[in-house]
């Protein structure tokens, strides 16, 4: 709408100067008719039909002359005036030869400009119901963009299909589709673990029960620590479906992150002193107090367990950093569960960082990794 409203900005000033160009025009063609009158010394009634016939200029005598204080001037210069009042235009020529002033009319002028706003107007209009049907044919999409918004944040509820036969009805459709289908796959994917963790507790707990019974030490061993690495998968397992799950709903506070960390290290059974803490801001949170708890039980137990020397967390201004001495871990991937380089090893599958970047993501937060110095650096960016 705006680039039409300048071009016919535009093509009204033209046209508006071309109008007075053909008014002015008029006026001097009538003058030159008027001194050939003079030359053929016609008396002034037939020098006015002369006139008013050949341009349908009205030659105007003194005592027909209207007020124009209050006329729009359209064009004054060198003792000529042009006035617009009431649909008719006038010209004034000042003759200092005679000390009097020729006065002329062309009644019913009507510049062609006003018909050109007219138009404006009508094409406006015709947008501006345009712009009103389109708006109301895509209300559905904004519709669907919400239930859309709503499916990502985990809401997989079914709402009734768009009416209409046009695309936005048909995408609607699908897209329920897709959420049914979705919705069976979830179902069947929590049934299957739930049965699977299931099932592995039970001989899990015979095998420990059995373990209790054998004689062999070395063995008994063994089989101890094997039947607790299993029971350590299936915790970790548990946490992975709860923090990866859709459904799930972060309850978040205002915290202080000294606060998390004393749960975190209630959660290892460890205590403060078993790592170094410098503190250099009292950092403030927004988080789930029992999911940010585990994410850096997580990073502390990974330092704990690999670092070579003593771990250490520092609380700053906007980043919490766990800190260990190591070689650097390549090939990193926060978004795979199994990382190959200690696939099949003892120092495990990299589930915690798995859960602790999903939490951290679920937080809208950043978990970083970097190597310096022969220090392996965990930072949670809480910004």
């Amino acid at each position: 709408m705006v680039v039409i409203n300048v071009l016919f900005y535009v093509q009204y000033r033209l046209e508006h100067h071309q109008a007075k160009e053909d008014l002015e025009k008029r006026f001097h063609e009538s003058e030159r008719i008027l001194h050939m009158s003079r030359m053929d010394r016609l008396p002034f009634i037939e020098a006015k039909e002369r006139l008013y016939t050949i341009l349908q200029v009205e030659l105007l005598h003194e005592d027909e002359v209207e007020d124009l204080t209050d006329a729009k001037i359209i064009k004054r210069n060198k003792g000529i005036t042009i006035y617009l009042q009431n649909k008719n235009a006038y010209f004034v020529l000042e003759d200092p030869r005679r000390s009097k002033k020729l006065h002329l009319r062309y009644a019913n002028y009507e510049p062609k400009q006003n018909h050109l706003i007219m138009l404006a107007l009508l094409i406006n209009l015709a947008v501006f119901i345009f712009y009103l049907y389109v708006a109301q044919r895509l209300k559905p999409l904004s519709v669907l963009k919400k239930r859309i918004a709503h499916f990502a944040e985990g809401n997989l509820e079914i709402v009734p299909d768009i009416k209409g036969k046009d695309e936005i009805a048909e995408v609607s459709k699908e897209f329920n589709n897709a959420v049914k289908k979705i919705t069976t796959l979830q179902d069947s994917r929590k049934l299957f673990l739930r049965n699977i963790m299931h099932e592995l507790k039970t001989p899990i707990a015979k095998g420990k029960l059995i373990t209790d019974l054998m004689e062999d030490p070395k063995n008994q061993e063994r089989l101890k620590r094997i039947f607790l690495r299993f029971e350590y998968l299936l915790g970790e397992f548990t946490k992975i479906e709860r923090v990866t799950s859709n459904v799930m709903v972060l309850h978040k506070k205002r915290y202080r992150v000294i606060d998390i960390l004393d749960n975190a290290f209630d959660i290892l059974m460890v205590e403060f002193n078993t790592v170094e803490i410098e503190i250099s801001a009292n950092l403030e949170i927004e988080a789930d107090y029992e999911l940010m708890s585990i994410a850096l039980k997580n990073l502390i137990d990974n330092a704990m367990k690999y670092g070579k020397d003593r771990a250490k967390i520092i609380i700053e201004k906007e980043r919490i950093i766990v800190q260990s001495s190591g070689e650097a871990i390549e090939n990193l991937s926060f978004d795979k569960v199994f990382n190959r380089k200690y696939e099949g090893s003892d120092k495990g599958l990299g589930l915690g960082l798995y859960i602790t970047k999903n939490i951290v993501d679920k937080h809208q937060y950043s978990l970083l990794y970097e190597h310096e110095e022969g220090m392996n650096r965990f930072i949670v960016v809480v910004i």
